[in-house]
């Protein structure tokens, strides 16, 4: 169903949806699982599972020259 949808349908009331992260590559799905099960108790109108963005931190090098490192999810690879 499309988040239109759920809008369209919710007829004034307040609607509630998580966002969650899936887990880092080579990471087991369990994660999500166990992420969503705490949360379904608050009964969201639609969980979205969104993805890592890639981003890049350039460090100086002792020549002068920039290094380009993959940073995700904090840490930089």
């Amino acid at each position: 169903m499309k988040v239109t949808e759920h809008l369209r349908d919710a007829k004034g009331k307040t609607l509630f949806s998580i966002e969650i992260l899936p887990p880092l590559k080579g990471r087991s799905m369990t994660e999500i699982y166990e992420a969503i099960d705490p949360l379904l108790e608050f009964n969201p109108s639609f969980i979205d599972v969104t993805y890592h963005r890639e981003e890049y931190v350039y460090k100086k090098r002792p020549d002068g020259y920039l290094k380009k490192n993959l940073f995700v999810s904090g840490r930089v690879q």
